[in-house]
Parts: C-alpha cells; sequence; structure tokens
C-alpha cells in the first residue's frame, strides 16, 4: 500500500469514528476521504486583481514639544511651594465695643 492510499485510510476511519461508527458506510467514508485529501494535494492559486495604489506622501515627524512636569510632578511642586511660603497675616477681630470704620 502506497502513503495516500494509507492516508486515505486513516481518514475515512476517523470520519467513520466522528459520525458514530454507522455500519455500512465504508464506501462513503473511502470517497470522503479521498476528495479531502484530493484537495489537500492540490495546489491552490488564488489571483486577487492586481490595483494600484497611490503612495502616500512620507511625512516628517513632528518636532517634540519640550518636556512639561506631569500633573502629579506639578502638585508635588504647588505643595512645597505652599508649605515655603508663610501664612498671609489675618486681620484681628474687632473687639466688642470697637468701632470698625471701611473706606
Amino acid at each position: 500500500m502506497d502513503h495516500f492510499q494509507t492516508s486515505i485510510r486513516e481518514r475515512a476511519y476517523a470520519l467513520w469514528e466522528r459520525d458514530g461508527r454507522a455500519p455500512g458506510r465504508d464506501e462513503h467514508y473511502w470517497r470522503m476521504a479521498e476528495q479531502e485529501l484530493a484537495e489537500q494535494a492540490r495546489p491552490t492559486v488564488i489571483e486577487a486583481p492586481v490595483e494600484t495604489v497611490a503612495a502616500k506622501p512620507v511625512r516628517k515627524p513632528a518636532a517634540r514639544k519640550p518636556a512639561t512636569k506631569s500633573a502629579a510632578a506639578k502638585t508635588v511642586a504647588e505643595v512645597a511651594e505652599a508649605v515655603a511660603k508663610p501664612a498671609p497675616r489675618r486681620r484681628r477681630a474687632a473687639a466688642a465695643g470697637e468701632n470698625i470704620t471701611t473706606h
């Protein structure tokens, strides 16, 4: 037995088992296996239509922007700056009986 016949026999057996080992269908599975293996052996050539596509112009990469601080780095910097500054002076509350004048 040659290699092709052995392959057919093995594939037919696999198909027969897959379908629940139906009795009396050996020729059916043999033909199915022959067709499958013949299709696999045939070289498939798919010719796609050739289309001409205009090449896109090549763009220069954009100039890089100068590095900026991230949001987290800005927040840390703001907190550090706020801690370093003295607190603004508060006005003294008016004592009872004092007259407050505004301009």
